[in-house]
């Protein structure tokens, strides 16, 4: 695993997780799926239960522009967050992923970030650290735990595994400076 910087001329904000055997890093992933009509279709056909449980019946092709909509939206205001390099900013947009840690901040705490829509099931989730935000994934967020669905459940082991990487691995940890 490898740590890449967001942008090249801010080192110290925004990174995200390039995983083994990925020849993408996890906000390229986002992006890339978010912005995939076919792609949501058929995540909100195979969820379409638990999206009706949540926010009711709606056409299919009214969520995937919806989705598309949020994750536009979602993606501009990460990066115009970025733009400070104090990462002060990406302190507003990135909560504790536990809401009982809600105004701690500590290093190396598991994060999440909203759509920007009212009532967003779009989740990005990152690890803080030091100053900075490592970007280790997102999900589209029905169920009310993580541990509802595989596909939370998957970012919530890279949340961990991303922390436990940092944890050891500390100023030792691969971090290179990528411009996407």
């Amino acid at each position: 695993m490898r740590i890449v910087s967001i942008f090249e001329h801010r080192k110290n904000c925004l990174y995200a997780v390039l995983y083994e055997d990925n020849d993408f890093d996890a906000l390229e992933i986002l992006q890339e799926q978010w912005s995939d009509p076919e792609e949501l279709r058929k995540v909100f056909k195979q969820f379409n239960k638990d999206y009706e449980a949540f926010y009711g019946k709606t056409k299919i092709s009214l969520i995937v522009e919806k989705a598309i909509e949020d994750a536009d939206l979602l993606f501009e205001k990460l990066f115009e967050l970025a733009e400070d390099e104090s990462g002060k900013n990406l302190n507003e947009f990135f909560k504790p992923l536990y809401n009982k840690e809600d105004g701690k901040l500590y290093d190396l705490q598991q994060l999440k970030g909203y759509g920007m829509l009212w009532n967003s099931f779009l989740r990005i989730y990152a690890i803080r650290y030091g100053k900075s935000y490592v970007i280790t994934g997102g999900a589209i967020k029905l169920t009310e735990k993580m541990n509802d669905r595989s596909h939370t459940k998957t970012e919530l082991y890279k949340l961990n595994l991303v922390r436990d990487y940092l944890k050891e691995f500390g100023e030792e940890a691969e971090f290179v400076f990528l411009d996407i």
